[in-house]
């Protein structure tokens, strides 16, 4: 069974959970054009690209038009909707009764309920649009059973609940799933009330249960609901989707589902009110995700007045792909920590003001003259090493002479500062800052004032009034002298009335609260002290509670980039900069990187980079607004026993099987480096000596040492200096196959084998990785073209090992 969902009055940036997904199936030309589905890789060696769903709308209706208003969809039939794929299988009904739950299948496609598994319909219950529809009329029971020939222990009971029935007026009203005993009153299962809102999980004695699990019913989040019972232990699930799903309850398993055969009942019932029905379908079938991702137009052809749309959707990594560019990891860390508001202070040589970027739209920092000379540049002077920029400059002619920043924060910061507590981040640098104030707030009135400031010494004060236009009560620090020509990164949260420099608590006493702060210098403190030296990264936070520990990794940020954490960490970090909240990390395996602290790239090029550096794989997922991330080590050794599935050659039913022997992946020469380190060889010398030297130029690799560097060079030539020959495309007719479920699962990086390959072949069996897929799905056809690579291009060496231990042949060293 094919669906296709879209999410109506969504994007690709709503919360998963909020989507209301619209069964748009049968809008779908599933008959002459299919559907086609793109993704992954050409090979392994290629970056993965953007997967691309395209499929063909009857919209004779309309109702796909954007801005059609008698569209049921309007108006929310526009660009960036999303859209998921998906089948469904079902288990064939094997052997003899009583058989396991799980082989009850149900469709319901055929427009007439099935004798054979519903041996017992009453209350005029149908077959309609390929659900079961159960009356809930006033005063009538009406379902669907089964005979007394299953058996739940071992295996589960799964249906969608399609449409739950409205109110109606109703005193009492339920649509109910069961699971029956021999005895009258003993059963478990879901019952939904449309009166209360609420699905009941229940296992019931005498139609009683004292325990029920209750939920407020979601028709997105219990869409589909499951029984299952595992080791003596019954679970009660739902799901969104039919592959991720949610325990609400667990108990110990009823004797009698050990000891006795079930029926299974789908029944309805209301007291008064309005006649109405609920729909259920896909019993018993599984989910498999093929897309998701977004459409990118809704355009609408003619044929006379015969209206179609053939639409495209592509998935999470052309959403990155459009988005800006980074700024720096400084700069991105602060924006995701929700400033109020935030002046990088980056403005080109020549800028007369600095803005917020915070987006609450604080007012932009001018500068300000005092007296006569003296300076302020934009753009040349020092700050935190790994963002690459420059910063604003303050050169006074004095401490009373010279320029400076002035900001009026605004209504909102004023307004917050008033009722919230205050916490203020900041970077400067100056050799001659002794007496100096480095930046300030103040409220209108200036009943409540705040600097910072350097004392004698260069130790780092902290300046405030309490209540009333009085004179600042100096607060001295343990900072020791910051006066020193260094930068130094200053985090002061007056929640807890706490000071770090550099990412390093210290000692400050109990500082009075600030309230209504509107004002903001830099580089002075009400026009006198003026600044000499550098500051930049203002940014300014009201919180209701505790906020600087969650401010600590700016420093790191702002002086190394994070150099030397591992690949799978920044590729998290800078999925979070891109605003994707799920990253699935597989493998154990992962290099530490080097800084990208200086951004300038979208978040996708950005982890792609990582990627490179790290021989892992990189894909957006499939059923999931998220990406995947497997480390190299993911691809090593395949256990034979890990398979995906197996084919024999005979049953592909294709005739576009092709074994190459080519040197398109060739590579015999390495010429690598890494940032600010050494330009190093590495070549096979009897490779080169027989085909001539092979490679692609020189690369940059993300190394943080110039070994780690030698190590990557060393094992592409390992692998591809003389490939051997391999099976790249590998199209498999699915659909009729018994492995088909097994062959819908297989994703990037996992494997399969050809069995019984011709007498042509260099091998009997070969066993291939898959490196993505185009797949083609059609009424009664489904045709995959996998796109692999040579499983034992990854093999690595294990001692003592009868297969990866063989001298000269699988004696690699794993990197």
């Amino acid at each position: 069974m094919l669906l296709v969902e879209a999410g109506f009055g969504s994007t690709m940036a709503s919360s998963v959970p909020d989507i209301v997904w619209t069964d748009i199936a049968p809008y779908v030309d599933v008959r002459t054009q299919g559907i086609t589905i793109t993704r992954g890789a050409q090979d392994e060696l290629s970056t993965i690209q953007a997967g691309t769903c395209t499929l063909l709308l009857d919209n004779t209706a309309g109702d796909l038009s954007p801005g059609l208003a008698s569209s049921p969809f309007y108006p929310n039939v526009r660009k960036g909707v999303p859209l998921r794929v998906a089948v469904t299988t079902a288990p064939p009904l094997t052997g003899s009764a009583p058989w396991p739950l799980a082989m009850l299948a149900d469709d319901f496609s055929n427009g007439v309920i099935s004798p054979a598994l519903w041996p017992n319909v009453y209350g005029g219950v149908t077959e309609a649009n390929n659900r079961a529809r159960v009356p809930v009329n006033p005063g009538v029971v009406a379902g669907l059973q089964t005979g007394r020939q299953w058996l739940l222990t071992g295996s589960t009971l799964t249906a969608r609940l399609v449409r739950a029935p409205a109110v109606g007026g109703s005193s009492a009203a339920s649509a109910s799933m069961w699971v029956n005993s021999t005895t009258s009153g003993v059963r478990l299962g879901f019952s939904y009330s449309p009166v209360t809102g609420q699905v009941r999980c229940s296992s019931e004695t005498a139609f009683f249960d004292g325990s029920a699990t209750v939920l407020t019913y979601s028709p997105v989040a219990h869409r589909w609901l499951r029984l299952r019972e595992d080791s003596g232990t019954l679970y009660w699930e739902t799901s969104a989707d039919g592959t991720n799903w949610t325990v609400r309850r667990s108990s110990a398993t009823p004797a009698w589902v050990g000891s006795q055969t079930q029926l299974v009942d789908f029944s309805a019932t209301r007291t008064g009110g309005t006649a109405d029905y609920v729909e259920w379908d896909l019993i018993g079938h599984q989910v498999h995700n093929r897309f998701w991702g977004a459409v990118n137009d809704w355009p609408t052809r003619w044929q006379g007045l015969y209206a179609t749309q053939s639409i495209s959707a592509t998935d999470l990594f052309a959403t990155l792909s459009r988005q800006p560019q980074l700024r720096s990891n400084l700069d991105e860390e602060i924006l995701g920590t929700g400033p109020i508001a935030y002046y990088p202070l980056t403005e080109d040589s020549g800028s007369a003001s600095a803005g917020d970027l915070s987006g609450v739209t604080a007012g932009p920092l001018g500068i300000v003259q005092v007296g006569t000379g003296g300076t302020a540049d934009f753009g040349a002077g020092p700050g935190p090493a790994a963002t690459g920029e420059s910063y604003p400059l303050f050169t006074p002619a004095s401490a009373t002479v010279g320029k400076f920043l002035l900001a009026d924060l605004g209504d909102e910061y004023e307004k917050r500062s008033g009722n919230q507590f205050n916490t203020i981040e900041f970077w400067f640098t100056s050799s001659t800052g002794s007496g100096r104030a480095i930046l300030g707030l103040e409220s209108v009135d200036l009943q409540y004032q705040i600097a910072f400031t350097l004392s004698a010494g260069g130790v780092l004060c902290v300046e405030t009034t309490g209540e009333g236009p009085g004179p600042l009560t100096v607060y001295t620090s343990g900072s020791g002298n910051l006066a020193d020509g260094k930068q130094h990164h200053v985090i002061y949260d007056e929640w807890g009335s706490e000071l770090w420099v550099d990412g390093v608590s210290v000692s400050l006493a109990s500082v009075d609260s600030m309230f209504d702060l509107r004002k903001l210098t830099v580089g002075a403190y009400r026009s006198t002290r003026l600044w000499s030296g550098s500051v930049s990264s203002v940014a300014l936070y009201t919180t209701t509670g505790p906020r600087g520990p969650d401010l600590l990794d700016h420093y790191t940020a702002g002086i190394t980039g994070f150099s030397g954490e591992d690949a799978d960490v920044r590729i998290q970090r800078l999925a979070r900069y891109g605003n994707v909240a799920s990253v699935t990390v597989f493998g154990s395996i992962h290099d530490p990187v080097a800084g990208q602290g200086a951004g300038g790239a979208t978040a996708l090029s950005m982890m792609q980079e990582v990627e490179k550096t790290d021989g892992g794989h990189l894909y957006a997922e499939r059923d999931w607004i998220g990406l995947a991330y497997q480390g190299r080590d993911v691809r090593y050794n395949p256990d034979p026993s890990s398979e995906t599935f197996t084919v024999e050659y005979a049953d592909l039913e294709t005739d576009d099987v092709e074994l190459t022997d080519d040197d398109q992946k060739q590579v015999n020469t390495v010429i690598a480096s890494r940032p600010a380190g050494a330009r190093q060889r590495v070549i096979d010398q009897d490779s080169i000596d027989l085909y001539g030297p092979r490679g692609e130029g020189e690369t940059t690799l993300l190394k943080t040492t110039d070994n780690a560097v030698l190590d990557a060079a060393n094992w592409i030539v390992s692998r591809y200096a003389d490939p051997p020959p391999e099976l790249r495309e590998i199209p498999i007719e699915a659909y009729s196959l018994p492995q088909y479920p097994d062959i819908l699962d297989g994703e990037i990086s996992e494997y399969f084998s050809v069995t019984d390959m011709p007498a042509q072949a260099p091998s009997t069996d070969m066993r291939v990785t898959i490196e993505g897929y185009t797949e083609t799905i059609k009424q009664g056809s489904h045709l995959i073209r996998f796109r692999a690579s040579r499983s034992a291009t990854d093999s690595v060496w294990v001692l003592d090992d009868a297969v990866y231990s063989v001298l000269g042949t699988t004696t690699r060293l794993a990197y």
